[in-house]
């Protein structure tokens, strides 16, 4: 039994510098030795979960469970491995397992107030995080959770004094410093947002959440794109059947009072109005975030945190977006043409403005095969688009079908989308 403890003890500290690979080595010349070591599984698991393979870490984890039941933090850590996988419900079984093991220990508050949080159930996540911090006033975790659960419930001036006092607690934490960061994104203030977000990429600077606030924070200094994150924030806190009920009413009550208007003589204006605003609304929705992905191209920060679809996605939306511009243009100066010329380029027009939003849904490198339906259908659409484009000279009834067919699998897919 004693001949196994350097390997753990190096592979402990190896995992502690971030040295998992090497890790591993230590333990599987610990475990050769003594498969049945739990100590040796559950370390084992915990440089799976640093190389984020977290299957077969849960695996492993669980193999340990077998070998100790009575062990609250091997349950702990399978409840952390379904916890990065998404898989909440098994995430919560295992925390409370854990908890009825050892009520005692604060990570686990943290992690299942965390839990609660992605639930919306934003009450118990901010009860459950003090239960934690009852137990430890300076636990990271529970901080961040209570933070994070102070903000959501709109109690934003206590949330950023809790995240200060961790910021106290652990100064070099980039946990905190991006929990702080997308508090004050939340807020509305991206300038102390990107603030936090670059130093906790300073700290670590392959943490995907902070990049992704950094992103956000750099984007939201054009106004519409931080009026539509706020919106998103705001809705996304709502619950999930607020995603279809609101657009769904808006739709209803624009119909419904541009219908009434239209009863009365003179308000042709606010019917147009109306319906204009709402358009711009949802146009905007759609574009926003590849045009602020341009934006971010030439950006002395941005341009090297975006990934490859959001650079090319960016690119390919601007061009589509000139391109109708310029034809558009074009058929103005052409409008002593004939009607069947004119009729071409004011399909190509709105061809190359209605692909722009398809195109900004696509993933690269390009594949069929690798990515969701949601790739597939904007491929497809893009091809109809470039097939109206191209026969919109040659054949005008081609053109017409395929512009037809373009608009009712984009109507079909973005209101089945609503209820996803």
């Amino acid at each position: 039994m004693n001949d196994i403890y350097p390997y753990l003890e190096r592979a402990q500290l190896l995992l502690e510098q971030g040295r998992a690979n090497d890790a591993l080595a230590q333990l599987k010349n610990a475990l050769q030795q003594e498969p049945g070591n739990d100590e040796a599984l559950a370390l084992y698991a915990r440089c799976q979960y640093a190389q984020k393979n977290f299957d077969a870490g849960i695996e492993t984890i669980q193999n340990a469970i077998s070998l100790d039941p009575e062990n609250s933090y091997y349950f702990y850590l399978l409840g952390f491995g379904y916890y990065s996988s998404d898989k909440n419900t098994l995430a919560l079984e295992a925390f409370e397992q854990s908890q009825e093991l050892d009520p005692y220990f604060p990570e686990n508050y943290g992690l299942m107030s965390h839990v609660y949080i992605e639930r919306k159930d934003f009450k118990r996540g901010l009860s459950t995080a003090n239960e934690g911090l009852e137990i430890d006033p300076e636990n990271i975790t529970c901080l961040n959770a209570r933070s994070i659960a102070l903000n959501k419930m709109h109690k934003t001036d206590d949330a950023i004094d809790t995240m200060q006092n961790a910021l106290a607690q652990d100064p070099d934490n980039e946990y905190t410093h991006c929990t702080v960061g997308w508090n004050y994104l939340e807020k509305g203030e991206h300038k102390i947002a990107t603030k936090h977000f670059k130093e906790a990429l300073r700290i670590n600077p392959n943490m995907q959440n902070a990049q992704a606030g950094l992103k956000e924070a750099l984007k939201s200094k054009i106004a519409p794109y931080r009026w539509l994150l706020r919106y998103s924030f705001w809705i996304n806190n709502q619950g999930k059947n607020m995603r279809w009920i609101l657009p769904v009413g808006l739709y209803i009550a624009v119909r419904l009072l541009s219908s009434l208007l239209k009863l009365k003589d003179g308000t042709e204006f606010l019917v147009g109005a109306l319906i204009a605003t709402y358009l711009l609304f949802v146009l905007t929705s759609w574009l926003i975030t590849p045009l602020a992905n341009f934006f971010l191209l030439f950006h002395r920060d941005g341009k090297y945190a975006l990934s490859l679809t959001e650079k090319t996605t960016a690119l390919t939306v601007a061009t589509s977006l000139v391109a109708g511009l310029i034809t558009l243009v074009l058929s103005l100066l052409l409008a002593p043409a004939s009607k069947e010329i004119l009729s071409g380029f004011m399909i190509v027009t709105a061809a190359f403005w209605a692909m722009s939003i398809p195109l900004g849904n696509i993933e690269y490198p390009l594949s069929i095969s690798k990515y969701g339906t949601q790739n597939k259908i904007a491929m497809l659409l893009v091809a109809l688009g470039l097939v109206t484009i191209l026969f919109a000279f040659i054949s005008l009834p081609v053109a017409v079908f395929t512009g037809v067919a373009f608009i009712v699998i984009f109507v079909l897919n973005n209101w089945a989308g609503i209820f996803r």
